[in-house]
């Protein structure tokens, strides 16, 4: 399988980075500073391409790692060599499948998909939708096989993007504002700062592969950490009296809200 990337910036550079060692696929780049094209080239083993057109004749998935806002200039040369046998994969937030389908007038199925991103460093989720009806079964192993190198991949319709939004793409940055106030915690107790950095990052990484390795529901996994009348116990309490679980499911709900007013997913 041969699969093109219309910019290789931070994510599209970060998928062809783990496709570095899968057998089968032939990867081929552009980007508009030929320079980091060819760094990443001498790196990964990607083929630079001189221009679109090359690029979507010599691809059988042509990958979008474009911002948005730069996505409609490109379609006038991308659209001369699509044939119906290709397939448009979007990384773009906020690109919508009636906007991929607009941009490639029709000739070729589409995918709209949106990495979180933990995915360059190969362990993200990905949201992919396979709701265009043209996509055939290899094409969609096709796309799928592709973002599994950068972590997990889930087949979501449509109209469950702006909840992926708000909960799995937003959610990056509120997992490092949590670490980020512990550490600041930790700090004003007495911790030096490096420490409770270093001590705060392995806390947050041991409870999710607890979490994620264990059968128990995660209240389970709560209480197991909660004595009477303990530190914890003492904690948890003041959250529950300030509503620290409803703020952050409405905070979700802010993100959620926004994601549908900027019609459809941009996590910036």
């Amino acid at each position: 399988m041969n699969i093109g990337f219309i910019g290789t910036g931070n994510m599209g550079g970060a998928i062809i980075r783990r496709l570095k060692s899968a057998e089968g696929i032939t990867v081929f780049g552009l980007n508009r500073t030929r320079s980091k094209l060819e760094a990443l080239a001498k790196e990964t083993g990607l083929i630079p391409c001189a221009d679109i057109r090359e690029l979507t004749e010599k691809s059988d998935i042509v990958v979008l790692a474009v911002k948005p806002q730069h996505a409609e200039a490109l379609w006038s040369e991308t659209i001369p060599a699509l044939t119906k046998d290709k397939c448009l994969v979007s990384i773009a937030a906020g690109l919508t499948q009636a906007d991929l389908r607009r941009g490639v007038d029709g000739i070729c199925p589409v995918v709209r998909t949106m990495p979180n991103s933990p995915s360059l460093i190969g362990e993200g989720v990905t949201a992919v939708c396979f709701d265009d009806p043209g996509l055939t079964d290899r094409q969609k192993e096709g796309v799928r096989a592709m973002f599994q190198y950068s972590g997990d991949v889930h087949v979501l319709p449509e109209q469950l993007f702006d909840v992926f939004t708000a909960v799995i793409g937003s959610g990056p940055a509120f997992i490092f504002y949590l670490i980020e106030a512990m550490i600041e915690s930790g700090v004003e107790l007495g911790l030096e700062r490096e420490s409770s950095s270093r001590m705060v990052k392995k806390l947050f990484r041991g409870a999710s592969l607890m979490a994620e390795q264990s059968d128990r529901h995660i209240a389970l996994l709560r209480e197991m950490s909660v004595a009477p009348r303990g530190t914890t116990i003492a904690a948890l309490a003041h959250f529950d009296r300030t509503a620290v679980r409803g703020n952050i499911m409405d905070a979700i709900r802010v993100a959620f809200d926004r994601s549908v007013e900027m019609g459809g997913g941009s996590m910036s």
